[in-house]
């Protein structure tokens, strides 16, 4: 995770990844299975003092759940992705070197969603994960946490709640820090929670959602992303750490093509931009941000 002053700052926003909605909401049939395939492409963004950064990504996710009594639900979600990095050369350092190239990763986390009476409703999330650039070892790149909260119906329209988020770190110090739930139906078209990522978008972040008709939802978001993994012994950094970390701005469109099919797209700009690359102990060995970068993807979900 991002050291704790900026992980707070976005903590306040919270993502129920593995529940695929809204806490308060289980499913209306005993078991749940989905499916979900994402493609995204980063376009090319200049890098301070030369060289630019482009980057496609790919992810297969699966999500199986099942409600053990009427209040509480467990689930099982399973990811895999592959970030495939495209480094051309300048002046600068970090771009020179290229760092890494592609990046592969996996997680695998268990929810457990209980309603406690008429108002509240706990959340737990452990996961863990595993990420390495091809040649290095996935088990040299495992981290993993939890993330839980408490969210409170206020009424039929608001939900709300605090809790807090603990993560190691490969090559870092664990961070703690503080998370809240929300699910706001301000009209009966019109939202603002942190529900589940939409398409390129991952990590902890908010949405306005707007539902003109039944089959489509159109979304305004941001979130906050940083991705870390370990460096092979190839590349200027042996064994390292390599870092990638920004702030997505995007509009989203979802389509519901039946009753168990959903197909996203996506399309924004990363701020923030910033690539970092630290030897086997931690070590900043260079540092360098990007421009703004354009964004777009899609996402296919199907759900049984």
């Amino acid at each position: 995770m991002h050291p704790l002053t900026t992980t707070i700052w976005f903590g306040v926003i919270f993502l129920f990844v593995s529940s695929g909605g809204r806490a308060a909401e289980p499913p209306a049939k005993p078991w749940g299975l989905s499916i979900e395939a994402l493609g995204a492409h980063q376009f090319s963004a200049d890098l301070d003092g030369g060289g630019t950064v482009a980057m496609d990504e790919t992810a297969l996710r699966i999500g199986v759940s099942r409600r053990l009594t009427p209040s509480l639900r467990l689930g099982l979600n399973l990811g895999y992705v592959e970030l495939a990095y495209d480094f051309a050369a300048g002046a600068q350092e970090l771009a020179a070197a290229a760092p890494w190239s592609n990046i592969r990763s996996a997680q695998a986390g268990v929810s457990l969603n209980a309603r406690l009476g008429d108002r509240w409703t706990l959340f737990v999330l452990p996961s863990m994960r595993w990420a390495a650039e091809d040649g290095a070892a996935l088990e040299d790149g495992a981290f993993g946490g939890v993330l839980a909260a408490a969210s409170y119906r206020v009424s039929d329209r608001l939900t709300i709640g605090p809790g807090f988020g603990a993560f190691s770190k490969i090559e870092g110090d664990a961070s703690l820090f503080p998370i809240l739930a929300v699910d706001w139906k301000i009209t009966d078209t019109l939202s603002l929670n942190t529900g589940g990522g939409l398409a390129a978008s991952r990590g902890p972040g908010l949405a306005l959602e707007w539902r003109p008709a039944d089959a489509w939802t159109l979304s305004l978001g941001a979130r906050y992303e940083n991705e870390r993994f370990r460096l092979n012994d190839q590349g200027p950094a042996p064994n390292g750490v390599g870092q990638d970390r920004s702030i997505p701005v995007y509009l989203g469109v979802v389509r519901t093509l039946g009753r168990f099919v959903n197909l996203s797209l996506i399309a924004g700009a990363k701020t923030a931009g910033n690539l970092r690359l630290e030897n086997a102990q931690g070590d900043t060995l260079a540092d360098a941000d990007y421009a703004t970068a354009p964004f777009a993807g899609v996402t296919l979900k199907v759900r049984f």
